[in-house]
C-alpha cells in the first residue's frame, strides 16, 4: 500500500474528454488516499520521453489508452497475468525504476457483462469486432466460457489473425473477412457481438437492428450517450450496453493495484456518470 501521495495520470492520443481523472480522483477521496490522476495527452515521437518520467519516479503508475496499450506494452520490464500472452497494458505500476505492466480490461469487461447479466452461455457464439487492445482484452475474456465459439473481425485482417493467433489453444477461435455477408451469417446466430473499434454505425459492418432478439449487442465506446449503437440495438429489443461499465470496472482493478484498496463501486460509478453527462 502506498504511504506517499499517488501520482498517477492517463496516457493515450486524442484524451482531452476522458473521465479517468474523475473517476480516480472519486475512488482516492473515498478511501481516504491522497493523490492526483492527470492526462497525459501523447504524440507517438513523446512516447520515451513519458517512459523516462515514469523510470524516474515523476509517476506512482499510469493507465494506457489507445493507441498506445502495445507500445507500452513493449517498454515494461515486466509483463503480469493476461498482459505477457495478449502483448498488451492498461494499467503500469513504478517500483524501483522498473515498469511493471498488466491489463485489467479483460476482467473489467467480464465484471461489467455480469453485473448487466449480457454474459454468455456455454457453448455460444459471440463475435468480436475490432483487434486492437482493447478488442484483445475483450476476446480473451470471453474465452473463459465454456465451449464458446469465439469469431474476429477487422478492418485490417492481419490483426484480426494476429490476435486469433494470440489466443491459439483457448477454443474455437476464427477469423473473419470485412465483409457484410460474411458477418452477418455470423450474427445471424451469435449470443453477443461486441463493437471494439471506434466506429459508429455508418461504417461498421453490422446492423444492430438486424440482429437476431437473443442477440446482445456491447460498444465500447461511451460517447455520447447513448452511444448510436446501442441506441439502435435497444429500439428493436435487444439487450445492449456501452463501455461505460467496463470503463468503471477495469479502473477499480488498476486503482486496487496501486493502492491495495477496493474504492467503493457506487460512489464512484456516481462521479463517472456526472462527469460523462456533463
Amino acid at each position: 500500500m502506498n504511504q506517499l501521495p499517488l501520482r498517477l495520470c492517463l496516457v493515450g492520443s486524442g484524451i482531452s474528454r476522458s473521465p479517468s481523472p474523475v473517476m480516480h480522483q472519486a475512488a482516492m477521496q473515498s478511501t481516504g488516499v491522497e493523490g492526483t490522476y492527470v492526462l497525459r495527452d501523447l504524440a507517438p515521437a513523446d512516447i520515451d520521453a513519458f517512459v523516462a518520467e515514469l523510470r524516474e519516479g515523476r509517476y506512482t503508475g499510469c493507465n494506457v489508452t489507445a493507441p498506445y496499450k502495445a507500445v507500452m506494452a513493449e517498454r515494461c520490464d515486466l509483463l503480469e497475468g493476461v498482459a505477457d500472452s495478449l502483448g498488451v497494458v492498461n494499467t503500469i505500476t513504478v517500483r524501483g525504476g522498473r515498469l511493471l505492466g498488466t491489463t485489467t480490461d479483460a476482467d473489467g469487461f467480464e465484471l461489467a457483462l455480469s453485473r448487466a447479466s449480457m454474459w454468455p452461455r456455454h457453448g455460444a457464439t459471440a463475435l468480436v469486432i475490432g483487434a486492437g487492445g482493447a478488442a484483445a482484452a475483450v476476446a480473451l475474456a470471453l474465452t473463459r466460457v465454456p465451449l464458446l465459439r469465439l469469431r474476429i473481425a477487422a478492418r485490417r485482417e492481419s490483426a484480426a489473425a494476429n490476435l486469433a493467433e494470440r489466443l491459439d489453444g483457448s477454443g474455437d477461435i476464427a477469423t473473419l473477412a470485412w465483409d457484410r455477408d460474411a458477418i452477418a451469417a455470423t450474427c445471424a446466430h451469435s449470443a453477443i457481438v461486441v463493437n471494439a473499434t471506434p466506429a459508429g454505425m455508418e461504417d461498421l459492418p453490422f446492423d444492430p437492428r438486424a440482429l437476431p432478439r437473443a442477440c446482445s449487442v456491447v460498444d465500447l465506446r461511451y460517447r455520447p450517450r447513448p452511444v448510436d449503437v446501442v441506441a439502435a440495438a435497444l429500439e428493436t429489443g435487444h439487450r445492449a450496453s456501452d463501455g461505460l461499465e467496463m470503463l468503471l470496472q477495469q479502473g477499480l482493478l488498476s486503482f486496487e493495484i496501486w493502492t491495495g484498496r477496493n474504492a467503493p463501486a457506487g460512489a464512484v460509478r456516481r462521479a463517472l456518470l456526472r462527469a460523462v453527462e456533463a
